[in-house]
């Protein structure tokens, strides 16, 4: 019998290098914010789970409905041709908005690729309507069936992931299911090479007598995504895990 030992000596897994991977096709997918695709290498990253925080009308949605339509911009273009999947649980989804947002990226891409239309974007951006933390866990478990069938999608939305597992009174409930969500997440990660983007709100939290700004679900959720970035009111833009380690990487001044 084989020792494991023995084993591992028939497995070559250093045989990756750096260059190796430089040398492998896109995997970003371009935000439009100058400050963020420098400071990500080009974009949101393929394989992450990609957390955009802030209070409503900070933009977060905006940025969403952006990054499903930037992901599909053609590989002729150096983009990655994609299509994404946005889940919707704030019931807050505007198709005209997503529309006119497609009119513009169809204008600044028309002499690159003439063929690449608003309307043909806006087919390549499947919606799904979540009203409750059921429905979230029972799309997001079935997107394993959807991304079968559409080879193609390399980005999921979830606007937002708060929004319904706040509602939930029982805590110990709500972390159980949110620690699914993430295992979930992780394994459509690694089987599909998607990036997940979420949304998250800021919450108050009392430590030690005092009232502190932080992110809703809590530190468990900060360790177990990738990147997050901040969003201002005044338009500026910070990335970082905490607010007290973040650093500004966008200002519209």
């Amino acid at each position: 019998m084989e020792t494991p030992s023995g084993s591992l000596k028939n497995l070559n897994i250093f045989k990756t290098s750096v260059w190796d991977l430089m040398q492998e096709e896109p995997n970003k997918i371009c935000t439009g914010i100058k400050g963020v695709d420098e400071n990500y290498g080009g974009g949101i990253s393929l394989g992450h789970i990609t957390e955009l925080i802030g209070n409503s009308g900070t933009g977060k949605t905006q940025m969403c409905l952006n990054l499903c339509l930037n992901v599909q911009i053609p590989k002729t273009a150096g983009g990655l041709e994609g299509s994404a999947l946005f889940i919707d649980t704030r019931q807050d989804f505007n198709p005209h908005r997503l529309l006119q947002l497609a009119t513009e990226l169809e204008r600044q891409y028309a002499h690159k690729v003439p063929d690449f239309k608003a309307l043909k974007m806006l087919k390549n951006v499947y919606y799904v309507r979540c009203s409750s933390e059921a429905q979230l866990m029972a799309s997001v478990l079935s997107c394993h069936r959807h991304l079968e069938n559409h080879k193609n999608i390399k980005l999921i939305v979830i606007d937002s992931l708060s929004f319904t597992l706040q509602m939930i009174e029982n805590k110990s409930k709500m972390f159980e299911l949110l620690l699914e969500l993430h295992e979930s997440m992780r394994n459509l990660q690694r089987t599909y090479k998607v990036a997940w983007v979420i949304t998250n709100v800021l919450t108050y939290r009392v430590s030690k007598g005092q009232f502190h700004l932080v992110p809703a679900l809590g530190d468990l959720h900060s360790h177990l995504i990738n990147e997050r970035i901040w969003f201002s009111r005044s338009w500026q833009r910070y990335v970082g895990k905490t607010w007290d380690t973040c650093r500004l990487i966008n200002s519209p001044k």
